[in-house]
């Protein structure tokens, strides 16, 4: 499956390519959160009642651990996250077997119940074998989205089939948004 991940730097894309492992950063436990527009766990159901600080710790260091790397369907989202970025610039495109992608599915809302199908695979699942190429990326440059558009043309734009397709997904895994996990 074609599979697109927007906004990494030149250094990340470099120990991408090596087979290196750490590509991003530990963050600060006290800057770690869990965002509500998505139906990825960020923790075990056995910790749902913990307090702030000790779950904020379990995702900055579970987040780390796995080097999560967040792909799209569609070239167009891996694009929305270099926008206004001066240094994270670069979208990976890779090809990943469905077997491996499949249980690290998962649902973005982007606006209003526009869902979309995401996946946030841990780093060690994608293989130096499956980087097809780096994109760079410039919000504003005309020539460069066109030629994206042309060579990844069935998988530039979101379909309109994409958000019955995510309702579908909704149903058949019971999937549950988090602002609706901790209410």
């Amino acid at each position: 499956m074609l599979l697109f991940s927007g906004g990494l730097t030149e250094e990340q894309m470099k120990i991408l390519l090596n087979g290196g492992d750490i590509i991003f950063d530990k963050i600060s436990y006290d800057r770690a959160g869990c965002k509500f527009n998505n139906t990825f766990d960020y923790i075990p159901r056995s910790m749902e009642d913990i307090p702030i600080d000790d779950f904020r710790k379990y995702v900055a260091d579970d987040c780390y651990k796995n080097q999560y790397v967040f792909l799209a369907k569609y070239l167009i989202e891996a694009m929305e996250f270099c926008k206004n970025s001066s240094m994270k610039n670069y979208i990976l495109v890779c090809e990943i077997d469905s077997l491996i992608i499949e249980p690290y599915i998962g649902l973005g809302d982007y606006k209003d119940g526009d869902y979309r199908i995401e996946y946030r695979l841990p780093r060690r699942l994608i293989k130096a074998s499956d980087i097809i190429e780096f994109l760079y990326y410039e919000p504003y440059d005309d020539e460069q989205v066109k030629e994206f558009k042309e060579k990844y043309a069935s998988n530039f734009y979101v379909p309109s089939s994409e958000r019955e397709n995510a309702h579908n997904l909704i149903k058949q895994k019971k999937l549950i948004f988090n602002r609706d996990k901790f209410k």
